[in-house]
């Protein structure tokens, strides 16, 4: 059965021009900009977790702060303008607004 609805997608995504670009396993370097961003997140939990146990519960709130983090990244030069402090996004597109913000004035 599985291999019929296998079957089913390939020719629907086929009948709408779509083909599958698979990276082979020993090549994670044809994955571009997707594979930048899991040694991003690689790098930050080496970094914050080191050689610690931890439990689901901290895994997950770490892994949920990285994922603020990395999409808070700005994703086009910062203006020149000091009193513009936001840049946009991925959180933009997520939520309307940074994920992690920027301390509000006094």
């Amino acid at each position: 059965m599985l291999n019929r609805d296998s079957n089913s997608i390939s020719n629907q995504l086929a009948s709408r021009g779509i083909t599958w670009k698979l990276n082979p396993p020993s090549g994670p370097h044809f994955g571009g900009i997707f594979e930048s961003g899991i040694k991003s997140t690689k790098y930050h939990l080496k970094r914050i977790i080191g050689s610690q146990v931890l439990t689901f519960e901290e895994f997950y709130t770490i892994l949920t702060k990285v994922e603020a983090m990395l999409n808070s990244r700005p994703l086009v030069e910062l203006s020149s303008d000091p009193d513009e402090v936001d840049a946009l996004t991925a959180g933009h597109f997520l939520i309307g607004r940074p994920l992690i913000s920027l301390p509000e004035p006094v």
